[in-house]
């Protein structure tokens, strides 16, 4: 059978149905395609694939069989970057059986074993298993009706040559690795950055090792492997006031920053020119984007020859802009999803409440010293909201309010 043509990053290989399962949800919150196999046959073009063997009630030699079979099917298929056997967190099943199945047929040099999930509470301490500080032959895991746990000591489970580590002495161990005397490394982990630290380690290794470890070490292989995520400003200045502008200039110098000029008489007119795809297309490319419908400081003296042109009061014509506003800024966020929305302008701001159908305003402090932010109540826009009254800061406080998500959506 002829591999696939897009390599899979990641194909793990649990013993049950709800192992693969939990295997592969943090994957997929990075935001992989994540695909659990039920059968061996079944091919997908999925980022990340999980198979279950459904071998944990099964005697250790036919666990030991059907996982060979199943490792030499898949890599037929597939080349993954990581290859990883996912096992329970309290050593039920076969782990012992399968892991010397799957580092027979891959000829890995070294495996690395970390069944700790420090979230659950199960840690590895010098080399033992213990569930929320207890030993886990203490608990009731030892009465597994199923699969019973007769030892709590990890390396006990393996046959052949095993160490048992700290993650600090990890580098060492990988570098000595030999595919002629393969070693498996018992890494004790009480902590999620342990189990990131052997993941960063493994990853520097000169030859991949094969991973073994509960869900906690496939969470942190999926810290590892998320896309870098860099949070965007949707921000709407409709305020025309000086200040407001040099803000708008000030910030559109941030590297990574896109802003758009809304030209006032497409408010009053059809116009060929479509705002909202321009708007949609930089927040999707990672772009803070600044929509201004004030081109220069001179613009708001102009304001008169706008009314007399429409027909409009100044009250009339204030409202048409802000209500285009509203209604763009929520067709926009019904197609992308940015990590905050920066309001300037007090009219601008109630006409956005009220186009998303917001009920309140639930203030949770302050950015750049002058602009309160909080979270719009009652619709579904559910992220950071900060509003800015038009005269208000220095030119530098849109860049701040930048700043400030991005180091709030990092946390």
């Amino acid at each position: 059978m002829n591999k696939q043509t897009s390599d899979q990053q990641v194909v793990i290989l649990a013993d049950d149905f709800t192992g693969a399962n939990d295997a592969g949800v943090s994957l997929a919150l990075a935001g992989m395609r994540v695909d659990v196999v039920l059968e061996a046959t079944y091919q997908s073009d999925a980022q990340a694939l999980i198979y279950n063997s459904d071998s944990r009630a099964l005697r250790a030699d036919a666990a030991q069989e059907k996982v060979a079979a199943l490792t030499e099917s898949v890599l037929r298929q597939y080349s993954p970057t990581w290859l990883v056997k996912k096992i329970d967190s309290t050593l039920r099943g076969n782990p012992g059986a399968e892991v010397m199945a799957m580092q027979q047929v891959t000829g890995a040099a070294a495996v690395i074993i970390a069944p700790a999930f420090p979230a659950a509470g199960r840690i590895t301490r010098q080399g033992k298993c213990l569930v929320n500080g207890v030993l886990l032959t203490d608990t009731e895991f030892a009465s597994d009706p199923k699969t019973p746990i007769t030892s709590a000591d990890v390396g006990a489970l393996f046959i052949g040559h095993n160490q048992n580590i700290t993650p600090s002495q990890l580098p060492a161990a990988l570098s000595n690795a030999r595919a002629q005397a393969p070693v498996l490394l018992v890494v004790d982990a009480q902590t999620d950055a342990d189990l990131d630290d052997i993941i960063t380690h493994a990853m520097q290794a000169s030859e991949r090792p094969l991973l073994v470890g509960s869900a906690g070490l496939c969470d942190a292989l999926s810290r590892r492997l998320a896309p870098e995520k860099q949070a965007v400003v949707l921000a709407v200045v409709g305020s025309m006031s000086e200040i407001a502008q040099k803000q708008v200039r000030t910030a559109a110098q941030h590297p990574r920053c896109e802003h758009i000029f809304i030209d006032i008489n497409d408010v009053f007119q059809p116009s060929s020119t479509d705002y909202h795809a321009a708007i949609i297309t930089a927040l999707n490319a990672g772009k803070h984007c600044l929509v201004h419908t004030c081109p220069d400081e001179q613009a708001r003296h102009q304001v008169a020859a706008l009314c007399e042109r429409w027909g409009l009061s100044r009250a009339e014509c204030g409202e048409r802009i802000c209500d285009y506003l509203g209604a763009l800024t929520r067709d926009v966020l019904q197609h992308s999803t940015p990590d905050g929305l920066y309001l300037s302008g007090g009219d601008v701001a109630i006409a956005v409440a009220r186009a998303l159908g917001a009920k309140g305003f639930q203030i949770r402090g302050r950015a750049a010293e002058c602009v309160p932010w909080g979270y719009f109540s009652g619709c579904e826009w559910q992220r950071p909201v900060m509003t800015k009254a038009g005269g208000f800061g220095d030119e530098t406080t849109l860049r701040k309010v930048l700043h400030f998500i991005e180091e709030k959506s990092s946390d």
